[in-house]
């Protein structure tokens, strides 16, 4: 079950173009980074493509995924209702370690979020 306050700092999130720090708990891994307005995904994901597009001009493969990944962002626009958050995610922590994505944007279910907390968490050598 979603929990309404990740759906509402989702929604002003969209709605206001604005970031809000927080931290989730997905799968037990631990993601740091800040909620974003769904057009931030859709950006960041049709720029990931132009470029991989770019550097592989003649290669189908690149190309149907590109396709694809169009009719996906179409869907993305189509359905608002507060069931994906979308999150600017500097580091994922696994327990092990922590991995750098460095601002990579994610789309997660909020069904599937097991907790969060506001604010961000660094992790630092040594």
């Amino acid at each position: 079950m979603s929990d309404p306050g990740i759906k509402a700092l989702s929604k002003k999130a969209t709605e206001e173009q604005a970031a809000c720090p927080v931290t989730l708990v997905v799968s037990g891994n631990m993601v740091t980074g800040h909620i974003v307005a769904r057009d931030t995904f859709e950006a960041d994901t049709t720029r990931m493509v132009e470029m991989a597009q770019e550097q592989a001009e003649d290669d189908e493969a690149v190309q149907a995924m590109g396709d694809s990944i169009s009719a996906m962002l179409d869907e993305v626009g189509a359905s608002d209702d507060g069931t994906f958050v979308h999150v600017s995610v500097q580091e994922v922590m696994t327990g092990a370690e922590a991995i750098n994505l460095g601002g990579s944007v994610f789309r997660f279910r909020t069904s599937e979020i097991e907790g969060y907390t506001i604010g961000t968490v660094e992790t630092r050598e040594g």
